[in-house]
């Protein structure tokens, strides 16, 4: 498709608090009027189930298989097909979840504002393989044993309801990904956001064959196509310790699938929590864009002062930023993104400003006093920014 074509968008608000940032977030696309983008809400999820009796719809299906983006929310347990799909289906392995400082956030976050002020950093996770990639395929050590895989004699120590998971990790797929992290790293150093430097993760202390198939082949496609970028090695528990330790000083950061999900949630929040991570997730045909935080059921059971649902659309709308740019609609993107930080700046003057922000951006003095904006308010707040931007 050409630039100048329409770019077809498929939303998929799903489960639990999915719909609420989802519907937020098109509404607020919409009022942007953006030419040439067309979105479409479709039935996913448990809730597909009661209405179509299916989790996941064919005319779903048939509508995410011919679009160019898909805005996704989050889908429960009776729905896993759909996460599959998006992902696995779909080809999408490289997720992309950046952690950034904006101003303002400090007022919820655990570190101080010096410590916090210089962090723009991007993770990149493989998202097809790892522990993940073997989901349903756990079992009793036995059956190792049987196979001889493991020494029979170890079971006794063990015991017989010890059970194992595979960890998956191939040339093929970590070659994808290095490169799609290598070739992100030069881009954010090429746009002055980086420093051209690419943090490789792993345990290879510990797994000594795989992890040294990651690294190896990571730094070999480093050293032969992008000389340029720096590669330095770190085992997670040491990273850990150093994203709290030096939380400005990191680039692009290269990881396997659990690895990754962890690290993120970790990261999210020192700059303001999961209601503001958002991520992407690419790979060979259709990308889908969604918050980090899941379904979050919980959420749901909260209401602000007008007894309105609370959940934070902004993971989802830092989510649409980024499938905003990959669509070629770079303007408007970075137009969200400075009406979305002119929000969050409020947040200094929360006692006056309270009735615009989220849940998750106001003092928890405020919180216990119901002072915070709704799922819809939020959006609405962010939109009057955009205008007047």
């Amino acid at each position: 498709m050409g630039d100048l074509m329409v770019k077809k968008v498929i939303a998929l608000g799903g489960d639990g608090i999915g719909p609420l940032v989802v519907n937020a977030t098109v509404w607020l696309l919409k009022e942007m009027k953006i030419p040439n983008l067309e979105i479409q809400s479709m039935p996913v999820g448990e809730s597909a189930i009661e209405t179509h009796g299916d989790a996941f719809p064919p005319e779903t299906k048939e509508a995410v298989q011919n679009c160019d983006a898909i805005l996704f929310g989050a889908t429960e347990e009776k729905a896993l097909q759909v996460i599959a799909f998006l992902r696995w289906g779909l080809g999408n392995y490289a997720n992309i979840r950046p952690i950034k400082y904006y101003p303002g956030i400090e007022v919820v976050s655990p570190m101080k504002k010096e410590l916090i002020e210089n962090i723009d950093y991007v993770f990149v996770r493989e998202g097809t393989e790892g522990m993940y990639a073997a989901a349903g395929r756990e079992g009793r050590v036995k059956k190792l044993a049987k196979k001889g895989v493991v020494n029979p004699t170890e079971i006794e120590r063990w015991g017989e309801k010890a059970v194992y998971a595979l960890r998956i990790c191939s040339p093929k797929g970590t070659e994808r990904i290095a490169r799609f992290g290598l070739e992100l790293c030069k881009k954010r150093k090429e746009e002055g956001v980086g420093k051209g430097l690419l943090e490789v993760i792993t345990k290879r202390n510990v797994l000594r064959v795989q992890d040294k198939l990651w690294l190896d082949t990571i730094t070999k496609i480093a050293k032969a196509e992008y000389p340029e970028i720096k590669i330095e090695e770190y085992f997670v528990d040491d990273f850990a310790r150093r994203l709290l330790r030096y939380p400005d000083y990191h680039d692009t950061i290269i990881a396997e699938n659990m690895i990754g999900d962890i690290l993120t949630d970790m990261c999210a929040e020192l700059v303001g929590g999961l209601g503001l991570a958002g991520s992407g997730i690419y790979g060979e045909k259709i990308p889908y864009f969604e918050p980090t935080h899941g379904s979050a059921p919980a959420v749901l059971a909260r209401k602000n002062y007008a007894g309105e649902p609370v959940a934070n659309p902004m993971a989802t709308i830092f989510s649409a930023i980024m499938m905003l740019d990959y669509l070629k609609f770079e303007k408007e993107a970075k137009k969200l993104e400075k009406a979305v930080a002119a929000l969050i700046a409020d947040a200094k003057n929360y006692d006056e400003n309270w009735k615009d922000l989220p849940r998750d951006i106001v003092p928890e003095k405020l919180r216990k006093e119901g002072k915070f904006a709704s799922t819809q308010h939020t959006a609405e707040a962010i939109y009057e920014k955009y205008k007047s931007i």
